[in-house]
């Protein structure tokens, strides 16, 4: 096939113009209002309280409208699939978490959908790009006072010579379901997990004695350890927790190898023009080091800067390290 001179002048031309069209439209980004962030998870929750409180920030840097819509349901599926399929163009943005690397591994189980009660229909490498951190949330391994475990291999222990010994999750394919197993691993202990449709009812039947242990955040869990109707056994992170300075960490406990947060982060659909989101990143990551958003989230967690790359990764590696898990 051949090409003459114009059609030539005008390939050249079409690609002077494809390689313009992403700095213009950084440069003309935000052009319209409002910007939208969609949340899977109820409004009133750690993801809702955090991302109303980067998006005031972000929203006077921009001089742009920036809403919150909270839509729970299904595992956070549903929600993450309308922000997949909205336009690429940096007016949308959805919100994840762990379950986003948890939902991506099971989708390729049978009767998934039965699982998480939805059909994951997105893809959460190829149809997403992340575009900043958002909160971590400190766990702490707790467990009602009438066990007598007062130590993780103390725990394990008991699990081995006394079946029956339990731990409570959040639901099946849940993140602290998940975690629990881990860790569970970790320890080769032999507990028996008792699901729960949420942290709420798990942790009001732990502080009954109905249940032996739970994964908690650390804020949640922090005002009844304090009071005495909680043993707090190990933090989950790599360092000991500046709330519960005393508490060892899992490696210090005797199973070193495992580091657990939950986290939340921003992402865009894929195909948003990579200078957008650098702009995004670098709003949001800028309100999350401000020392006053610490106190916006101390009921959420602790402010999560990260970017998009750090985030790429991470969800790589969750999704290796859930896989054997599930």
């Amino acid at each position: 096939m051949s090409i003459n001179r114009r059609e030539l002048i005008s390939l050249a031309a079409l690609g002077l113009d494809m390689a313009m069209g992403q700095p213009a439209m950084a440069q003309e980004w935000p052009a319209r209002q409002p910007l939208r962030i969609i949340v899977p998870y109820p409004a009133g929750g750690n993801a809702a309280s955090a991302a109303r409180a980067i998006a005031e920030i972000v929203s006077t840097n921009i001089k742009q409208t920036v809403i919150i819509d909270n839509r729970p349901g299904a595992s956070s599926i549903i929600r993450t699939e309308a922000a997949s399929r909205a336009p690429a163009d940096g007016y949308t943005l959805g919100v994840v978490s762990d379950s986003h690397a948890i939902n991506h591994a099971m989708a390729k189980l049978p009767k998934s959908a039965d699982i998480l009660g939805a059909t994951v229909s997105y893809d959460a490498v190829r149809n997403f790009v992340p575009v900043a951190g958002m909160i971590q949330v400190p766990l702490v391994l707790v467990v009602n006072p009438k066990v007598s475990a007062r130590s993780v291999k103390d725990l394990v222990a008991m699990s081995t010579k006394a079946p029956g010994t339990n731990f409570g999750t959040m639901g099946t394919g849940s993140p602290w379901s998940i975690h629990m197993h881990q860790l569970n691993n970790l320890t080769k202990g032999a507990f028996v997990d008792v699901p729960y449709k949420g942290l709420a009812p798990a942790a009001t039947d732990l502080l009954a004695g109905q249940i032996d242990s739970l994964v908690m955040p650390v804020r949640y869990a922090r005002q009844h350890i304090r009071g005495g109707k909680l043993v707090a056994l190990t933090t989950l992170g790599a360092q000991r927790h500046p709330m519960l300075p005393d508490v060892p960490t899992l490696a210090e406990a005797g199973y070193p190898g495992l580091s657990i947060a939950n986290y939340l982060y921003f992402v865009a659909p894929a195909g948003t023009p990579q200078p957008v989101v650098d702009r995004l990143s670098r709003e949001i990551n800028a309100a999350l080091r401000l020392p006053a958003m610490r106190e916006k989230m101390i009921t959420s967690g602790d402010p999560y800067h990260a970017e998009p790359r750090e985030l790429s990764a991470r969800l790589l590696r969750d999704i290796d390290a859930y896989g054997p898990v599930i």
